[in-house]
């Protein structure tokens, strides 16, 4: 079974345990719908990623969807500094509307690089599990390590996304920066 990082900074939920009916990466899942859910928490987007002061968050997955129902469980009922979250599937990136977090499926994983650089700029906070994603400028990537669910925050793409990473996310993180970052930053 997977565990999670419960520091008191981020408060996620416990490990559920599964049902027959769930497929074996549920729990996992399920964790890491809760920390999609937290990074909302965390992040401060610029003021011109909303329409209005009362749009909703908007959380998108390209792929194939690992999730199932978790993602959705995570947010229903719940906001974030006053805003509704909504959650969105997208199967190509060319269909993907503007989204507040962009979760890239493995699915998408040989696309990586030309997805990445079609949002890099854009401002939604990516996030993948794929091996170099934080290396070629997403934002955070999931990874197991000592059968626990961590994550590590390029920090160099959120500033170039424009978003503010909290303090209490980054300490969480494996921080990691453009390879070409000037050191004293």
């Amino acid at each position: 079974m997977i565990a999670v990082v419960r520091p008191a900074a981020f408060v996620l939920f416990a490990a559920f345990p599964a049902s027959a009916q769930e497929p074996p990466k549920a729990p996992e899942y399920r964790i890491k719908a809760a920390f999609l859910y937290n990074f909302t928490l965390y992040t401060e987007w610029p003021p011109t990623a909303f329409d209005k002061p009362d749009s909703p968050i908007v959380l998108a997955v390209l792929g194939e969807d690992p999730f199932g129902n978790e993602l959705d469980a995570a947010v229903r009922g719940k906001t974030v500094h006053g805003r509704a979250i909504v959650v969105r599937r997208y199967e190509q990136a060319g269909d993907v509307a503007p989204c507040h977090l962009l979760f890239l499926a493995g699915s998408q994983a040989k696309q990586l690089s030309q997805i990445q650089r079609r949002f890099s700029n854009a401002g939604p906070l990516t996030v993948a599990e794929t091996e170099d994603f934080t290396r070629i400028g997403g934002v955070i990537r999931f990874f197991i390590e000592e059968n626990k669910i961590r994550f590590e925050v390029n920090t160099d793409a959120a500033l170039r996304s424009k978003l503010k990473l909290s303090s209490k996310l980054l300490h969480l993180a494996r921080i990691v920066r453009d390879p070409d970052a000037p050191k004293d930053r």
